[in-house]
């Protein structure tokens, strides 16, 4: 087909020199008969973009990691000609896996598609149909569209839950006495620290913090920003800022974050300890729990997170320990490897807090025991995997 077209166009081009040189009417026919083809093909290809009409339906919108949804791809051809040889790419949450489906219509027929997602990694995916390659029945003329340009194309979106690692007392144990007892006496409060500023409405944000008199005047939702609460008993900060890691190993490291992130706050609300779970960009809200039917909000939070802010854990974390002594115990989730963090995590520690830094790598990396972050009294774990931080011989091993 690839052949054909390029021969057409050449012969276009012959046809047009032809009648340049020699002014023979014959000529200038042919090239104009071939001229309003390619315009009808044109007309053809620009129609069945336009009109293109697909449906979605989804097993399930929302899954555990690892597991495969099936996403059915209904289009219909509403067309009096039939739909040949086009060519639409699949979106699917494993980006180095997106699918190529050909399709053949009948006019006035249905097609089905079931396509199989895998879901190796946690997050929030757009998945459906993005690029169309659309050939007209003329073959004369081969266009590319992007579907996502159209006005009302919605694609379907999918949540992936991080894994849930249960830990207990004997895997993840607090050594401290004096902070253990201090973290079953702790809960958090309703509003926080001191009343910050207002944001708009995000996902997961309390309903109780909505600003009413802002939302009725802007007409859109907008909520009270708070300080840090004072009396938090557990923080876990989730470094989120944009990684030097790109493609799958980017997406392995926040995968690993989060799960971290999802098991120490279970393992805490569990415990009947208060947490409250921050991140490095300011525009996100303070997740806050106090009971164990609070977990979802956490889970379905930590699954949605995007790791691709510019701010610096840094300054969330500088926290006033004068101000905050009734928190008990802060665990820091961060890739980063640098002196600002050190002398942070120091301070924290000094004011007789139990400080804990996770520290997501690949396996191909070197443990992170050998950075350079050395604070004193700071556990630091090297996370190549979810289940190292509840293995004993890393506990030990940086105790």
């Amino acid at each position: 087909m690839k052949r054909f077209r390029v021969g057409y166009y050449l012969l276009m081009f012959f046809l047009l020199i032809a009648g340049l040189g020699t002014g023979r009417w014959e000529f200038y026919f042919l090239f104009t008969a071939q001229f309003f083809l390619v315009f009808v093909a044109l007309v053809l290809n620009l129609w069945t973009y336009f009109s293109f009409t697909c449906r979605y339906e989804l097993s399930s919108e929302r899954i555990a990691k690892g597991n495969t949804p099936t996403l059915k791809i209904y289009i219909h051809n509403n067309k009096p000609f039939s739909i040949n040889g086009v060519h639409a790419t699949v979106q699917t949450p494993l980006l180095s896996n997106h699918l190529q489906l050909t399709i053949d219509i009948e006019p006035n027929d249905t097609a089905c598609f079931d396509v199989e997602l895998t879901c190796k990694y946690r997050g929030q995916y757009e998945v459906g149909l993005t690029i169309l390659e659309v050939t007209d029945i003329f073959g004369v003329l081969r266009m590319r569209f992007d579907l996502r340009r159209l006005p009302n194309y919605r694609m379907k979106q999918i949540v992936v839950y991080p894994r849930l690692l249960q830990l207990s007392q004997t895997h993840f144990p607090v050594r401290d006495e004096a902070v253990h007892n201090g973290l079953n006496n702790r809960r958090i409060t309703t509003y926080g620290e001191e009343y910050h500023d207002i944001r708009q409405y995000r996902f997961g944000d309390p309903f109780k913090r909505i600003h009413k008199i802002i939302s009725a005047r802007k007409r859109e939702l907008h909520v009270k920003r708070y300080d840090i609460p004072m009396e938090a008993s557990i923080i876990i900060a989730v470094d989120n800022c944009k990684s030097s890691a790109i493609g799958e190993d980017a997406l392995h490291l926040s995968d690993i974050a989060c799960e971290c992130a999802v098991a120490i706050t279970n393992y805490h609300l569990q415990s009947g300890h208060a947490v409250a779970l921050i991140s490095a960009s300011n525009n996100d809200p303070i997740i806050e729990g106090k009971q164990p039917r609070d977990f979802p909000i956490f889970f379905d939070y930590l699954a949605r997170m995007s790791f691709d802010t510019q701010f610096d854990i840094n300054s969330i974390l500088q926290i006033n320990p004068g101000s905050h002594a009734s928190l008990s115990a802060v665990y820091i989730i961060s890739q980063k490897n640098d002196k600002m963090l050190s002398n942070t995590l120091s301070a924290l520690t000094q004011s007789g807090k139990y400080v804990r830094l996770l520290m997501p790598t690949l396996k191909s990396d070197n443990d992170c025991s050998q950075s350079d972050v050395s604070a004193n009294g700071v556990i630091v774990t090297s996370v190549k995997n979810v289940d190292d931080i509840a293995s004993p011989a890393h506990l030990s091993s940086n105790m």
